[in-house]
């Protein structure tokens, strides 16, 4: 018998498509970024969406958002010395997370250490 829920292999493949620019576009930072919201913005459906980032990223969608999330604070941070000085709360606020302590959290389940150690150990090292 067939699986009911099998996504054919066309409609995957478009989706994971729009799912790499929505990735290189600086969307995933917004606050309103939600599972609806960004089915929304892909055209498909929620169930879909996150079948696909499941199978096809291997986390959660709220896990794939905030890998993205991090992955761009860790790139200003590595761009833009002024970054640097920011305070955490602020640097939470900047890429999309409501709160410093989900950020922090966040942040260190991502990379294994905290926010201010990365900051830190990135100062120590410039020029």
């Amino acid at each position: 018998m067939i699986d009911l829920f099998t996504i054919i292999e066309e409609t995957t493949d478009a989706l994971l498509l729009k799912l790499e620019k929505f990735e290189k576009s600086k969307n995933a930072i917004k606050k309103e970024v939600s599972l609806t919201w960004l089915a929304n913005h892909l055209n498909t459906n929620t169930r879909y969406l996150s079948e696909v980032i499941k199978k096809h990223k291997g986390k959660s969608f709220n896990n794939y958002i905030n890998g993205l999330r991090i992955n761009y604070i860790i790139g200003l941070l590595y761009d833009n010395p002024k970054h640097r000085e920011y305070k955490i709360s602020h640097i939470a606020e900047l890429c999309g997370f409501s709160s410093r302590e989900v950020f922090t959290t966040v942040f260190k389940k991502e990379t294994g250490i905290s926010p201010s150690y990365f900051i830190d150990n990135l100062k120590s090292k410039q020029p």
